[in-house]
């Protein structure tokens, strides 16, 4: 029996001939109706989607609630579902004479009308369009192939061409045809609404409990993140900011490093150029984003926080672009190109950022720059195939150097802060029915050189991956996977550093690490209604002085409350249902350095392994017009916590800590320091998080997300808030589709203050909080082959001040001026 859903099939034909007494068209007429089949096979409704022309449209319904079908089956059971049906008149031939006369012969359809549909500005193929041609009173049709080719065979003589996609304009062209020759064209067809970012729609199975999926626009095109797709997190539940301008999230109370950013299930050591600017993988590698605030799966393994994993395209040979994108900071290229005769199809990019031309404007005592690259080799089909995957990047920041003349007015700079990284990845994969494989292969290189550090590692990592499908309704995942990775430590940059600290005092002696890890998972749904996940993971790592195990078991329930009849959505799939879900696990992760640097993603062993107890339950309700309803409530328990961010101080008596890498200014030597990062701490976070979000791939989109929420360290055998611990957290993000290929996106960020040291007692009040609202803007212009997007985006556009420390408050606006090409 084969797995999922069959399809019903229909009985007898779906042929509905032309209206009669409808008025004649010169054009094709299409009608679009959703049909509504219950579990026998009868038709129970039938929906029109788009009123068109009303003799057209009254002959298919009235047609359609005739027809009948076999009963659809999931797993065996016959199911209600939606079908939706489009029926394309073709126009009639002229009026035959009432007078009765010999049929005259048809013309000889002895020429060919040969072309290819491209669309208009992205030169994507049209696959699935009607084209249609009418000479003299023969008409004939065809569709287009995926490749958007057709062929028409009709008499000689002036041709009436036409094509009709739901999704593009009505495109019409006069062309001259000559017995016993083939004309070949290319047709570029306009489209009603255009995006650079568009999304594809796959079937979507809930495995997860708190994952939170965003891709197409969803990712690029919101106001305040500048187009890129990792940022996007901040705008979810449960995402608290260490300051509005940091990417780094606080993600249900966890101290940043706790929370992992992946490519491919790959890590990334540095996502974010400058630790502020944009990540470093380009966006149109980017497919999707998903976002697991807590109950990840145990494929996840390593951290006790969130997990951000970006999904990279997979790429099909008919893919072709060059985009270019140049703004305020940066400037950038991607190109993809397939190689039919090779079977691969090769992507690169690359990007230079010069943010410190325009901050040369405002002070010439710092100066800032970065650059990354990447290279892509696809190869294969849907069955068997490889990737290759190359990536890199490296940002500099500079400052005035140690030895510079009070009051030079050009003062010489020296790096500050230098990291960069290298990465290939190659993999391999295999698909049948019953049988998934993929098997990779990771190589890397990291550096990063600062006052306070010049670490330098090397990695390996092989990873391996089974999956088994002995029924429908059982899906069983194995995985192996090994690191290995070995150590170099240098002398840090010249500069001041507070107590003569370096990070060398803290890898110590680490020279090697050997990670071993193991994870068994199941899917199973013994039930329509029921999905669980349980899973194990075993993790082994050794540094040659010390080896520590975790054993992370993890599980996560779904059940399935009500089914909705939802427009658009088929009653079996998982859109259409209310769930009620639950995740219960524990995570654990290696000991960190607060700030994640490449070379500082492993801390040494002896310091132990931080553990994270994690749980929700929560529900999902989905409502028409795209509209869906997601909340949940969770807890989460933190024992140990290691290389917590902390920027608040004891007492108030002493100055706030402004660094981040949480260096207390009362502590006089390197063992203080030390001692301060490593003590071993207990954390809890708890809290509710709502969303609101719709879907829409060319209309009104976006959501609406709140968190309330506490975040506590046990300070002195009593529970306090932790210094990032912030109580109230809304998002509002909408994006509209405008007239005349006008967007408009729009982003309002409120969180509640932070903890505050006073005399009342460590964290004993709160700062004041921060409104943030963000613009963008974007304008498309379209060319027969190319398109351009302008674009602004406007961070804090209205000015709003945002307090850093007690009684210090700044007020900024960040404009980004740009245009992209796509050709």
């Amino acid at each position: 029996m084969a797995a999922g859903l069959v399809p019903p099939k229909p009985i007898g034909s779906t042929a509905i001939p032309y209206p009669k007494g409808a008025p004649r068209q010169k054009d094709p007429v299409v009608v679009r109706v959703e049909i509504f089949v219950d579990a026998r096979g009868q038709v129970t409704k039938v929906e029109l989607l788009a009123p068109g022309i009303a003799a057209f449209d009254k002959a298919v319904v009235e047609a359609a609630r005739r027809f009948r079908f076999t009963p659809a089956r999931y797993n065996g059971k016959a199911v209600p579902v939606n079908l939706t049906y489009k029926q394309t008149f073709m126009p009639p031939p002229a009026s035959a004479p009432t007078k009765k006369t010999p049929p005259a012969s048809q013309p000889a359809r002895d020429s060919q009308l040969a072309g290819r549909l491209l669309e208009l500005g992205t030169r994507r193929p049209l696959e699935g369009a009607t084209v249609s041609a009418v000479v003299g009173e023969q008409i004939v049709s065809t569709k287009s192939d995926s490749a958007g080719r057709f062929l028409l065979r009709l008499p000689a003589g002036s041709a009436r061409v036409t094509v009709h996609s739901w999704a593009h304009k009505l495109f019409v062209q006069k062309e001259k045809l000559v017995a016993q020759q083939k004309l070949e064209v290319k047709y570029y067809v306009e489209r009603k609404r255009y995006s650079l970012y568009e999304t594809i729609v796959r079937d979507r199975r809930r495995m997860e409990v708190s994952r939170v999926s965003l891709r197409g626009r969803e990712v690029k095109q919101i106001a305040g993140t500048f187009g890129d797709p990792f940022r996007v997190i901040q705008t979810l539940p449960g995402t608290a900011s260490v300051i509005s301008l940091l990417p780094f999230p606080v993600v249900r109370g966890a101290t940043p490093s706790s929370t992992g950013f992946l490519l491919d299930g790959t890590r990334v050591p540095l996502l974010y150029h400058l630790l502020a600017g944009p990540s470093v993988i380009h966006p149109e590698f980017i497919d999707g984003v998903d976002f697991y605030p807590g109950g990840a799966p145990a494929i996840f393994g390593g951290y006790t926080g969130g997990i951000v994993n970006g999904r990279t395209h997979n790429t099909r040979r008919t893919d072709r672009l060059i985009d270019i994108d140049v703004n305020l900071t940066q400037a950038g290229a991607f190109v993809r190109w397939p190689f039919p005769d090779a079977g691969i199809t090769v992507s690169a990019a690359g990007r230079y950022g010069y943010p410190g031309l325009v901050l040369s404007l405002a002070t010439n005592e710092i100066s800032l720059s970065y650059w990354d690259y990447q290279l892509r080799v696809d190869g294969g089909n849907r069955s068997a195939g490889f990737t290759v995957f190359a990536y890199g990047a490296r940002d500099a920041l500079r400052t005035v150097a140690p030895n510079a003349l009070p009051g030079d007015p050009n003062p010489p700079l020296v790096p500050a802060l230098t990291a960069h990284f290298h990465r290939i990845e190659a993999r391999a994969y295999h698909r049948s029915a019953r049988l998934e494989g993929l098997y990779r292969v990771v190589l890397g290189y990291n550096h990063s050189l600062g006052a306070q550090a010049n670490v330098t590692s090397w990695l390996l990592k092989p990873n391996a991956q089974l999956v088994f499908k002995p029924t429908p309704t059982l899906q069983v995942l194995a995985q192996i996977e090994n690191r290995i990775q070995f150590y170099s430590l240098g002398e840090p940059a010249s500069g001041d550093t507070p107590a003569d600290f370096n990070i060398g005092d803290l890898i110590g002696t680490l020279d090697q690490l050997y990670v071993g890890s193991a994870v068994l998972e199941a899917i199973w749904r013994p039930s329509p209604r029921w999905m669980l996940r349980p899973g194990v993971r075993v993790d082994v790592l050794h540094d040659l002085k010390d080896t520590v195990v975790g054993v992370d078991p993890r599980l996560t329930a779904r059940f399935r409350l009500l089914t909705r009849d939802i427009e658009g959505v088929p009653r079996e799939s998982d859109d259409s249902a209310i769930w009620l879900k639950a995740a219960v696990g524990i995570h654990h992760q290696p000991p960190r350095f607060v700030i994640p640097l490449p070379g500082l993603d492993t801390m040494p062993l002896k310091y132990g392994l931080l553990r994270a107890v994690q749980s929700s339950v929560g529900v999902e309700v989905p409502f028409a017009k795209g509209f869906s309803l997601g909340a949940e409530g969770y807890f989460s328990y933190l024992d140990p916590t290691l290389f917590d961010l902390t920027v608040n101080v004891d007492d108030v008596n002493n100055a706030a800590n402004g660094s981040l890498i949480a260096i207390d200014p009362t502590l006089t030597n390197a063992e203080d320091i030390v001692k301060r990062l490593t003590e071993a701490g207990t954390g809890r976070a708890y809290g509710l998080e709502l969303l609101i979000r719709r879907r829409s791939p060319d209309g009104v989109y976006g959501w609406l997300s709140y968190t309330l929420s506490r975040a506590e360290r046990r300070r002195d055998n009593s529970w306090v808030a932790y210094d990032f611990d912030r109580t109230h957290l809304l998002n509002l993000v909408v994006g509209i589709a405008l007239p005349r290929r006008w967007d408009l996106g729009l982003r309002l960020q409120y969180q509640s203050g932070k903890p505050a040291t006073t005399t009342r007692g460590y964290n004993a009040a709160r700062r004041d909080g921060y409104l943030r609202i963000d613009l963008r803007v974007d304008k498309r212009a379209v060319w027969r082959g190319w398109l351009l997007d302008f674009y602004v985006d406007l961070l804090n556009f209205a000015l709003l001040p945002e307090e850093l420390a007690p009684g210090q408050k700044i007020r900024y606006i960040i404009p980004t001026l740009g245009v992209r090409g796509r050709f």
